[in-house]
Order: C-alpha cells, then structure tokens, then sequence
C-alpha cells in the first residue's frame, strides 16, 4: 500500500533539517569516514581467528595493565631474519637500544601515512639509543620485494625493512593477543619488554603516544616500564 505524505509532514521534515543539523551531520560522518581507514586488514594465511578491525584500533594500550609487561623471549630475539637488502639481523642485536618494530604493507593508506612519523622519530630518537625496524611481510606483499624496495626508496625511509615471512610478525603480535590488522607497532625496552602496542594509526595520537613511550623507555636505563594512556 502507498503512504502519502501531507504537506505537514514535508514542513516537519524542513524544520528538523536545519543548516546547523545538517553541517553537524556531515562533521560526523566525516570523522567516522576518517577512523574508518585507520588500519587495514592484513593478508596474513596462517591466522585462525576472523581479522577484527575495531579491537584497539586505532590507539595504543599499556599491553599488561599494572602487571609485568609481556617480554620478548630470547629464542624470538635470537632468531635470523633479513633485511630487503639481504643483511641478516636479530633482535638481540640491539640488546642495549629501544626497539620500535613496526609491521606495515606498502598498499595499506594508515601505513603510508604512519612511515613520515617513524623516519622522524628515527632520526630524532637515533643518537639516544632508538633502533627502528619495519617489517614488510611476504604474504602481506605478494612476495614481491623489489616493489617494497622501489617504494622504500621512493619515501626517503631510513631506517631498516626487515623482508619478514611472519617469523617476527605473527609471534610479536601473538605476544599482545593482537589483531590481524596493520600498521601494528611495538615499543621494546632494552630489556626485550612490550611496554605499548599500538594497533592502527591515529594521526592525532598516536606520534605522540609512540614518542613518549619512546621517552619513557629511554629514559628508563634499561628497566621494563608500562607508559600510562
């Protein structure tokens, strides 16, 4: 059956939109818009649970609350892995640096934009004892490292890319309980502890929350520490 409507229902409908409805409206669903595309889901084959996309992300989190931050073991700090330019590396190598690992994909928009904050922060955390590491993973890049290679070269990126086939990736993210989703960065004290997991990227928040985890675990002189929200 139809449904007409009267002349009065029209003018409810004209006074319910006014200008100001309607801008704060399109603020709105811009700023979801916006979160939306705050991390992309990763390619990983070997994940057993659904991707969540909402689950910590965007933002950053103390991994263990007020308890003892989750420590790298030394077996995954041991373990060899090789950069896009085939030098090998281990963790354990900066047994005596802050480590940021960050986990990243070249088609992933977050992850593009999240690259000129971790350059900056390499280069301006560098001479305090600050290591960062990107890992680019085989199943997120279709296996294809001269792309990676060609696009690193392209961003004036610094740092180093480790060519990871989920050998560092998926037991790090393990470690936290974290998502299938990408960027995910993990701040390290000299210790070999996790003291913040970031999921996701904010541009808002989340260079300052990574530089002052990178402040506190610097500044720490070697103890685990849990940086507060």
């Amino acid at each position: 059956m139809a449904i007409s409507r009267t002349p009065d229902s029209y003018a409810a409908n004209e006074r319910f939109w006014t200008p100001s409805r309607m801008v704060i409206t399109l603020v709105v669903a811009g700023l979801l818009a916006a979160l939306g595309f705050s991390s992309c889901t990763s390619n990983d084959e070997t994940s057993k649970t659904p991707p969540d996309k909402t689950a910590n992300a965007p933002g950053a989190k103390p991994v263990a609350g007020n308890a003892e931050p989750p420590v790298v073991p030394q077996e995954l700090r041991d373990t060899k892995v090789e950069t896009l330019d085939g030098e090998s590396l281990r963790l354990s190598d900066y047994a005596n640096k802050v480590l940021v690992v960050n986990i990243w994909a070249t088609w992933c928009g977050p992850c593009r934009q999240e690259m000129p904050e971790l350059v900056k922060m390499s280069n301006e955390f560098k001479s305090r004892g600050l290591v960062v590491l990107g890992l680019a993973t085989t199943y997120n890049e279709r296996n294809d490292p001269v792309h990676v290679k060609d696009y690193i070269r392209s961003q004036n990126v610094s740092y180093k890319i480790v060519w990871d086939n989920g050998t560092l990736a998926a037991p790090l993210v393990g470690l936290v309980n974290g998502a299938s989703v990408i960027p995910q960065s993990f701040v390290i004290s000299r210790d070999g502890h996790i003291i913040r997991h970031f999921q996701g990227f904010n541009a808002f928040s989340t260079p300052q929350l990574m530089r002052q985890a990178i402040e506190d675990a610097l500044n720490d002189k070697g103890k685990a520490c849990v940086s507060k929200k």
